[in-house]
């Protein structure tokens, strides 16, 4: 048999491998969703129904005459096509609708209103799903078959990639496109290729309508395959790259065209940057580490008392300079020492959904466990990620998470965040996690720096 057909063979094996890992995740997450189903929506999931049975009544992407661009489109989009504007609910205005969402009671939900969740959280549990796949494909990108499979049972098993799988927030969206894009990142980088190239810029597109964060992702890449290449390389790395921009601007386009003939300025993709710069940068004082209080309060009434989106843009730009003005020279210190905890600590974004009743009431001997596991989950993904950045060598393997963390960590610092925000680069610490202790054995502690690490 030829070397071509053993490792065809050896590649389909691992292949038909990964689907151990899937089907647990899949099976985690619908049996989850189905225990505790439904869970009431708050916040901006609330924004995304709302904005989805707009679109699918056919009244066009606005959560409300005042609000026609003010979250990236994509989530919304694909709820609206997982609406049944036919089935006899009462009338889907988001205006009576929605106060309905907000004050659904888990224990005893109204039928219609349960029956309207159902295709939208079956929906999550599928995005959920193909997370799991995509953390197992990536893994096998970056390192090897073995490595996918341990990274794909980890994100099977993460309990806060099983609760978001049945909450109608775009982090799952969001997540299931980066990772994707991370997937052609490194197979662009091993065999370079017009193709791939394309295709990757395309599901950044995606992304970027689906979060604006992926479109400075989509640039550090770019920048990645230039700096991996080997010098003779270097002119088709860069072509590369371009066509991959290219490829995201093109998606993005439509959509920022559309923008311009609404507002007649500039909006790429949305508006609520605007909005999480202010908050983000609204310390409160003198106790400026809380991330709520009577100056963000004051700030958030005014804001949503515009009615014109571009004032309130405006409005937000101006409160952000004055607040950063206020705090120099120590200002980038606080931020940091404010938004890294939040954003890092092992916080959840399920507790929560449960502190604001959610899940209806939530026994302590459920509680407790349920804290522990997820906290314990992250702290464990996080330690083994790092270490397998450290300990990572050749093909810019220790370079590309150092620099898409960096630029989280950065974006975050300045503006806005919490725990939500990290989800969508777990399955890339997950997967450098795997590789970590998959080569524990193997790994040299010899020198001061390994040992430090």
């Amino acid at each position: 048999m030829s070397a071509t057909r053993v490792g065809s063979a050896g590649g389909s094996r691992a292949l038909l491998w990964l689907l151990a890992p899937i089907l647990l995740g899949g099976g985690l997450r619908l049996v989850a969703m189905e225990q505790v189903f439904p869970t009431r929506p708050i916040g901006d999931e609330l924004y995304y129904i709302g904005t989805a049975i707009n679109i699918a009544e056919g009244r066009g992407h606005f959560y409300n005459r005042h609000t026609r661009a003010f979250r990236p489109p994509a989530f919304p989009l694909l709820l609206s096509r997982f609406i049944d504007v036919d089935h006899p609910h009462d009338e889907l205005d988001p205006q009576t609708f929605l106060p309905r969402l907000d004050r659904l009671d888990p224990a005893s939900p109204d039928p219609r209103l349960r029956e309207f969740l159902y295709p939208l959280t079956l929906l999550q549990v599928l995005l959920g799903t193909g997370l799991v796949a995509l953390t197992a494909l990536l893994g096998r990108a970056l390192f090897d078959a073995s490595t996918g499979l341990l990274a794909g049972f980890v994100a099977a098993l993460y309990p806060p990639f099983i609760a978001f799988s049945h909450y109608l927030w775009s982090d799952a969206l969001f997540a299931v496109l980066i990772t994707g894009a991370l997937i052609g990142v490194v197979r662009g980088e091993a065999r370079p290729g017009w193709v791939v190239a394309a295709a990757t810029g395309a599901v950044f597109g995606a992304a970027g309508l689906t979060r604006q964060f992926a479109i400075p992702i989509a640039g550090t890449c770019a920048l990645w395959w230039l700096w991996t290449a080997r010098p003779a390389d270097r002119w088709t790395a860069f072509r590369q790259g371009a066509l991959m921009l290219g490829v995201v601007a093109l998606v993005i386009l439509p959509w920022t065209v559309r923008n311009y003939t609404i507002f007649h300025r500039f909006v790429p993709v949305a508006t609520v940057g605007s909005l999480a710069m202010a908050g983000g940068n609204t310390l409160e004082s003198p106790d400026w580490r809380r991330p709520h209080g009577p100056a963000l309060n004051a700030f958030n009434q005014r804001y949503f008392a515009i009615h014109d989106e571009m004032e309130r843009v405006d409005f937000s730009r101006r409160w952000t300079r004055d607040r950063i003005r206020e705090q120099q020279p120590t200002w980038i210190f606080k931020k940091m020492l404010r938004s890294l905890p939040l954003l890092l600590g092992p916080d959840s974004i399920v507790f929560y959904k449960i502190e604001r009743g959610a899940y209806g009431e939530v026994p302590t001997t459920v509680m407790r466990p349920l804290a522990a596991a997820t906290v314990l989950s992250y702290v464990l993904v996080t330690a083994g990620g790092v270490l397998g950045i450290a300990v990572a060598v050749g093909r810019g393997r220790k370079l590309l998470p150092g620099l898409l963390l960096g630029i989280v960590l950065l974006v975050h610092v300045v503006t806005t965040a919490n725990s939500r925000h990290r989800l969508p680069w777990m399955p890339l610490l997950m997967v450098y996690a795997s590789f970590a202790v998959l080569q524990l054995r193997t790994l040299s502690w010899r020198g001061p720096r390994r040992r430090g690490v």
